[in-house]
């Protein structure tokens, strides 16, 4: 089979005199796996970040991201020695999606309080 995967972006910005628009329509994506892991996970404030779990998910691909949280931001990164770093931050009701790495190992971290992280990831 092809074309397992559909995505669909589009963003608008209209602030004073600045505006812009992508809309690269829908993108066919293969998967050649069969799992996915997702659900929703309590983000702590660990500074090292803690891991999202993947359940059978051996090799990574596509992944939707929310924050549910209505005050708190959440960062999403990997951790390297212990150290968290983040690549993507979540702001109160944000969602995201994108391709991960395929072996990464997915961490987040609260800012403030606790948040609860909604997520879904697709094997590649």
């Amino acid at each position: 089979m092809a074309n397992e995967i559909t995505v669909t972006m589009r963003i608008n910005v209209a602030n004073g005199s600045l505006r812009h628009r992508e809309e690269p329509g829908p993108i066919q994506v293969n998967q050649s796996g069969t799992t996915a892991a997702g659900g929703s996970q309590s983000i702590p404030t660990t500074a090292a970040g803690t891991a999202v779990s993947v359940g059978s998910v051996s090799t990574l691909g596509y992944a939707y991201f929310r924050n549910v949280d209505t005050t708190n931001f959440v960062e999403i990164g990997v951790q390297v020695g212990g150290t968290f770093y983040p690549l993507m931050r979540l702001n109160a009701g944000e969602a995201a999606i994108t391709r991960l790495s395929q072996s990464a190992t997915v961490y987040a971290r609260a800012n403030n309080l606790a948040v609860n992280l909604q997520y879904y990831i697709l094997s590649n």
